[in-house]
C-alpha cells in the first residue's frame, strides 16, 4: 500500500470488520488518525512491512513501549491490523488476540499466562508462536496445511 489513502482505506476496513455493529471508539480511532495523520501513516507502514516476517517489529511499531501509537488502537486492533496485512496467506505469522481468544485460552486450554488485555509484545509473540506451532501439528494430524487463522478462529469461540 503506497498512498496514505490506501492505508487509511484498509484501516477502516480492519475497524469495521473488527467492531462488527458496535463501532465502540472507532469515532475516537478515527479523530486520532485526523489529529496525527504523518504520525499514524508511519506507524502503518512501519507495522504492514514487518508484518509478514518480523511480527515482533510489526506488533511493536504499533504498540511502542506497550503504548498505542494511534489511540484508541490497542492490543487487540493492533493484531487485527497484523494478521489482514497478511491477506489470506497460510504462512502469515500474525494472529488475532483479543479477550474472548484468550478467554479461550485460559479456560479450555488452561494457558493462563496471556492475561486479559493490554498484552506486551513479548506475550503476543509467545501468542503467536504457540499459534503456529499447534497449526504445524494439525497440519500433520489431518494431512493438510493448517493456518494459525484457523486456530484462532476455533479459539474465538462464538
Amino acid at each position: 500500500m503506497d498512498s496514505d489513502e490506501e492505508l487509511l482505506r484498509f484501516l477502516w476496513r480492519v475497524l469495521a470488520w473488527g467492531s462488527g455493529r458496535k463501532l465502540r471508539l472507532n469515532h475516537k480511532r478515527v479523530q486520532a488518525v485526523a489529529d496525527d495523520r504523518s504520525s499514524a501513516m508511519a506507524a502503518l507502514r512501519q507495522a504492514l512491512k514487518a508484518a509478514r516476517e518480523d511480527p515482533a517489529q510489526a506488533y511493536e511499531a504499533l504498540r511502542p513501549k506497550d503504548r498505542n501509537a494511534i489511540a484508541y488502537l490497542g492490543p487487540a486492533f493492533s493484531t487485527r491490523v497484523l494478521y489482514f496485512a497478511g491477506c489470506g496467506a497460510l504462512d502469515h505469522p500474525c494472529a488475532i488476540l483479543d479477550s474472548r481468544v484468550a478467554a479461550t485460552l485460559k479456560n479450555t486450554c488452561k494457558w493462563d499466562s496471556l492475561g486479559e488485555s493490554e498484552w506486551p509484545t513479548s506475550t503476543c509473540i509467545r501468542y503467536c508462536t504457540l499459534l503456529d506451532r499447534w497449526a504445524h501439528e494439525e497440519s500433520r494430524r489431518l494431512g493438510r496445511r493448517i493456518g494459525v487463522d484457523e486456530i484462532e478462529r476455533w479459539l474465538f469461540r462464538p
